[in-house]
Formats: structure tokens, C-alpha cells, sequence
């Protein structure tokens, strides 16, 4: 019988493509922490958000519920005060102390210190929240101005709405401070120094990294790793758009002003900003074999979603719902319950089946309110993990995505249709909706997008009397 861990880390990044760790597929990319994480962990392949952006993506994977069932599909929404369950409340039922640093993003960030009424803190004992990185009068810029007050005005971020804060993406702008006054190594410093004094409680944090979110600022020790190497470059193809809906193709032709350099730019300062993080990953793992907690520390890796970094000609993230956004890297540590080396899962999984997987792991009781799969006991007993059929994914008010293994169906209300074919040379190029060869594909598809959701539909409250 496996002893449940006695430690639960959950460190999540924002704007990270599964591809975005060298070992997952991009050789250009500088990655070594998450590379050896990587090669000593169980690494899913095919891991998949429930929202293509961060907060509806956020509430979605750490509460167990998908966006129409927490009321968040969109950004700029607030999970209510009192929602139940969340991670917090659920590792606090099982007995884990619980604590937050960094970027949780249940509540809209914008001017936050301007607010004296106190954060939502959704059920964590210890929240240190810090939104973005360098922007608000936070825990973080308290300890940059304390420790590095050399570079505080150096990593001074314009607000997310300030016209200054723009300018980054075509010219990625490196920082010349060293990355130990990072909003990254703020993370894990804290956490380390917290995890000194609660060597023998048992303990759920979440590590909330900001980065490679833009703005596309790393510093200049992670900038200049890409001196003599370069991220793959984006995948373009002209006139993308020609066989798309109107509010796909309206995506699609966002980003068609730009050059291939300015696309270049922007990938190389992305891929800069995963390095930045890169560097406090290798760090908090080397405190943690120092203190002894390695091995009996569930370690969890994951984001929020990908960034399209100039792939079909669009930066950022949006509901386009192409695999660049949507597929996430997932990586699960834990050498004594997990075993040492590395295991590959290629099966079909979505983000809201991790937080029910890690309670399972730890032998926490599963609300039934979540809709997520567990798959403890198949990670435990190193069976294969069946995955899912299909994924699915929701955005607004009415933008979806079901993916198979072979096929991605997006439905933009109302009635505009996408399919792929992933076994095309390029896929996700062209839509086969209107290709009668397809017709079944598309009936199937449609089906089993409406069954989902109707699935996710049903309440989730528990009946308390028959009527």
C-alpha cells in the first residue's frame, strides 16, 4: 500500500505549448529543468484546456468543473467568493494545509491594488497572490523593492490596459537584471522558505508563474541563451483563411500585417520568457532534493494554455482553438508512489481531470460535484490510462471544440462549422466541412459535441429530497 504524498506542488506557467519543453518536441527551445523533469516523470502528450484563455481555463482545471458549470467562460468574470469545490477546499477536507503564491487569476486583476476590499481567497489557508508580473503594488514588488531594489524600476510592468505596455511583441525587450530578482524566482523562493518551517505537515501549494506571458520582457541570462539557437519557426500558410467562418477567419487575419521577423521576434522572446521560468523550475526542484522532500513530494507541471507565437499567423491565444493553444504540457513527479524513469501517456485527457487525479493520488476524497476522471489507480498500478474518446472545450457564448485522435470539430454559433482532418500533411489547414467525402465524419462529430454538452449541462448539485 502507497503512502499518499506528503507533499502536493502544483506549478502552473501561462502561455505554455506542450511543445514549448525541448524534450516534447522543439530541440531550438532551452529547457534543461523541464527536460530532466521530463525524462524522471509521468509526461502526458495529449493533455487539452477547457478554455483557450486564462481565466475560464483557470477555474475550469482547479476546480474540477468545466466553464459552463463554475459560470466562467470568458475572461474579466469572478468566480464567486464562496464557490465550492476548489482545489483549497478540497485538499483542506483531506487534511492538507493549503497555501497559493503567485497567479491564481479567479478574480479580474486590473488595477487590484487600487481596491481596498480584501481578495477572495478560495479557500487557501496561506494567499500570497501576485497577478502579473511586476505590475501592481503586490507581494512580489514588496519583496523586489526590499531585496533587488536596484531593479525594481527596471522590472516595473505597465498595466494590462496602459497603451505603454504594447511594443513588446514585434521587439521582445530584454532586462538586463539577473534572473534572481524575476517574479519567477519570487515563486519559488517563497515557497521554499515556506516549506522550512512545514517539513512535516502535510501541504497543497500552488505555484502560480506568470510567465512566458506576454509581455515578452525575460531577463538578459535567459535572452541570450537563444544568441545561437532559435525556436522553430512558425508554421504560416498563406491565405489561411479563405475556407474559414466568419469568426475564425476573423482570427486568422489578425496577425497577417506582420513579417516573418516580426513573427520570429516574437517567438524568440516567448521562448526566452519559458526559459526565465525554466531557470526557478531547476532551482525549486535542486531546494527541494536539498531538504530531503523530493521523493515524497507529488510534483505537478502543467498551464493554463499554449500561445500561438506566429503559428497561422496569430500571437497570443484566442478561440481559434488550434492544438497550439489547446494542448498543454502535463507532467506528474513522484518517485515514491509514481516510480522513477519516464513514462509517456499518449492518450486523449483534459486539464479538468487533473485536480480529481491528484486528489486520487493523495488519498482525498473526490467531491461528486467534480466532472473531471480519475486516474489515480491506473497511475498507481502502472496500467495504461485509457484517456478519453474525445476532449471538449467551450469559450463566451457559444464558441466549442471536440477533438479526437483524428478529427477536431469547432462549432461557432450559430451554425458556422470547422472540421480537420489531423492526418492531413498540414493539419488544421483546411476545414472539410463542406466536403461531402466528410459528411460522416461531421454527423458524428456534431453528435458527440451536443452530447457533451448536454452532459456538462446537468447540475451538479446533489438531490436533497425527492421533490
Amino acid at each position: 500500500m502507497i503512502k499518499p504524498p506528503q507533499r502536493v506542488i502544483w506549478i502552473t506557467t501561462d502561455h505554455m505549448r506542450h511543445d514549448h519543453i525541448a524534450a516534447n518536441g522543439d530541440p531550438g527551445m532551452v529547457t534543461p529543468a523541464l527536460d530532466a523533469l521530463v525524462n524522471n516523470s509521468v509526461n502526458f502528450h495529449n493533455c487539452f484546456a477547457q478554455n483557450p484563455v486564462c481565466m475560464p481555463s483557470r477555474c475550469s482545471f482547479m476546480t474540477g468543473l468545466y466553464p459552463q458549470q463554475t459560470g466562467v467562460t470568458d475572461s474579466g468574470q469572478c468566480l464567486p467568493a464562496d464557490f465550492s469545490p476548489t482545489v483549497a477546499t478540497a485538499f483542506g477536507a483531506g487534511g492538507y494545509q493549503t497555501a497559493q503564491i503567485g497567479k491564481l487569476h479567479f478574480q479580474p486583476h486590473e488595477n487590484l491594488d487600487y481596491d481596498p476590499t480584501p481578495r477572495h481567497r478560495y479557500g487557501f489557508d496561506v494567499f500570497w497572490p501576485s497577478e502579473s508580473r511586476g505590475v501592481y503594488a503586490d507581494p512580489y514588488f514588496h519583496w523586489l523593492q526590499g531585496k533587488h531594489p536596484q531593479y525594481a524600476a527596471l522590472l516595473h510592468t505597465p498595466r494590462p490596459t496602459d497603451d505603454a505596455r504594447g511594443g513588446t511583441e514585434k521587439s521582445p525587450r530584454p532586462i538586463d537584471a539577473p534572473w534572481q530578482a524575476s517574479h519567477a524566482r519570487w515563486i519559488v523562493e517563497t515557497a521554499r522558505d515556506f516549506l522550512k518551517m512545514r517539513h512535516n505537515d502535510r501541504l497543497f501549494m500552488h505555484l502560480g508563474l506568470f510567465n512566458p506571458h506576454p509581455p515578452l520582457t525575460p531577463v538578459r541570462e535567459a535572452w541570450d541563451c537563444y544568441e545561437d539557437r532559435a525556436p522553430a519557426p512558425p508554421r504560416r500558410y498563406p491565405d489561411e483563411w479563405a475556407d474559414k467562418p466568419e469568426p475564425l477567419a476573423k482570427m486568422l487575419k489578425a496577425g497577417s500585417a506582420w513579417s516573418d521577423a516580426e513573427f520570429l521576434a516574437y517567438r524568440k522572446g516567448l521562448a526566452a520568457m519559458v526559459t526565465e521560468a525554466d531557470f526557478a523550475i531547476g532551482w525549486f526542484v535542486e531546494q527541494l532534493r536539498a531538504q530531503g522532500l523530493l521523493d515524497d513530494t507529488l510534483l505537478v507541471f502543467g498551464s493554463d494554455h499554449g500561445d500561438f507565437a506566429g503559428d497561422h499567423s496569430i500571437t497570443q491565444k484566442n478561440a481559434a482553438y488550434y492544438d497550439e493553444v489547446m494542448r498543454v504540457p502535463l507532467v506528474l513527479h513522484w518517485p515514491t508512489g509514481l516510480g522513477s524513469g519516464r513514462r509517456d501517456v499518449d492518450a486523449l485527457v483534459e486539464m479538468v481531470d487533473v485536480l480529481p487525479t491528484l486528489l486520487g493520488l493523495s488519498g482525498v476524497h473526490v467531491p461528486p460535484a467534480m466532472a473531471g476522471n480519475n486516474y489515480a489507480d491506473s497511475l498507481l498500478s502502472r496500467r495504461e490510462i485509457a484517456g478519453r474518446e474525445d476532449v471538449f472545450a467551450f469559450h463566451g457564448r457559444g464558441m466549442a471544440m471536440l477533438r479526437t485522435a483524428k478529427h477536431k470539430y469547432l462549432r461557432y454559433a450559430p451554425g458556422a462549422e470547422v472540421l480537420y482532418d489531423l492526418a492531413d500533411p498540414d493539419p488544421e489547414r483546411f476545414n472539410r466541412a463542406g466536403d461531402a467525402r466528410y459528411k460522416p465524419v461531421l454527423e458524428e462529430l456534431r453528435d458527440r459535441m451536443l452530447t457533451r454538452t448536454l452532459a456538462i449541462g446537468a447540475s451538479r448539485l446533489p438531490r436533497i429530497y425527492p421533490y
